[in-house]
């Protein structure tokens, strides 16, 4: 949806303006308060629920915001359309979903996997450490699923990349493609962004190349179901390359 503006001076057009700078401004002010209170938190121990933060503390920066306009404005039905449309917790077309996540796959882990090839023949090292976490690999994977890929697909794909989507700038109405490029592009760079400040490692930069495929799934199918599954199947895939490898 574009928003076309021919007049800076009439009410509509000032309206519409407010509205794309609040929007930007708020999410902005998310990203950026979601970002240091998840450091705060990594850097105290909560004892065992410590491995909820992050998963928790990105859903809630997900859905606050739409909560609270929900109850300012009293209408139940601005959190629903948020939620549902926005967020992408929607199933619609879940077959062309599968079909594209699986077409991803099967081109990229085998790209992946020949990437880590050409670096261990070199003597390299991989640039990331797969991290498992204590306990059984069962665990692991379920975590992957239920909590990592969920959670951090809510924030930067639903919230931040669903976002950019919906504030569309009229010079883009006639080329649309290129403003879906546009937000693809910052999603990933938050993406990857947010996972070198939280983890203090430059390397983690590298996530803004998934970030982009994660971005692209979403624009594609409107729904988190396809990112959701490559986000987790992709940590898991990495996980057992060295395994595989040696």
């Amino acid at each position: 949806m574009g928003i076309y503006i021919d007049n800076k001076a009439t009410p509509v057009g000032f309206c519409l303006r407010r509205f794309l700078t609040h929007r930007i401004t708020e999410l902005i002010l998310v990203v950026c308060a979601a970002a240091c209170l998840l450091k705060f938190l990594n850097g105290i121990s909560l004892g065992r629920f410590s491995w909820l933060i992050v998963p928790a503390g990105l859903v809630l920066a997900s859905v606050l915001p739409s909560a609270l306009r929900a109850l300012k404005t009293r209408q139940v039905s601005l959190l629903h359309r948020d939620v549902a449309c926005v967020l992408g917790l929607h199933l619609n077309h879940w077959r062309y979903s599968l079909l594209l996540l699986s077409l991803t796959c099967l081109l990229c882990f085998p790209l992946l996997m020949g990437l880590l090839w050409l670096l261990t023949a070199l003597g390299l090292a991989l640039p990331l450490i797969p991290v498992i976490q204590k306990g059984t690999w069962l665990t692991w994977i379920l975590y992957q699923f239920l909590y990592v890929a969920v959670a951090e697909e809510i924030f930067f794909r639903g919230f931040i990349l669903g976002n950019l989507l919906r504030i569309r700038p009229s010079g883009f109405s006639s080329c649309p493609w290129r403003w879906q490029l546009i937000t693809v592009i910052v999603s990933a760079a938050l993406f990857a962004l947010i996972h070198v400040f939280l983890s203090e490692n430059l390397l983690s930069g590298l996530t803004f190349f998934p970030g982009l495929i994660l971005g692209w799934l979403f624009v594609r199918t409107r729904s988190l179901l396809a990112p959701i599954l490559f986000h987790a199947l992709a940590n898991i895939f990495y996980a057992l390359l060295p395994l595989i490898m040696a």
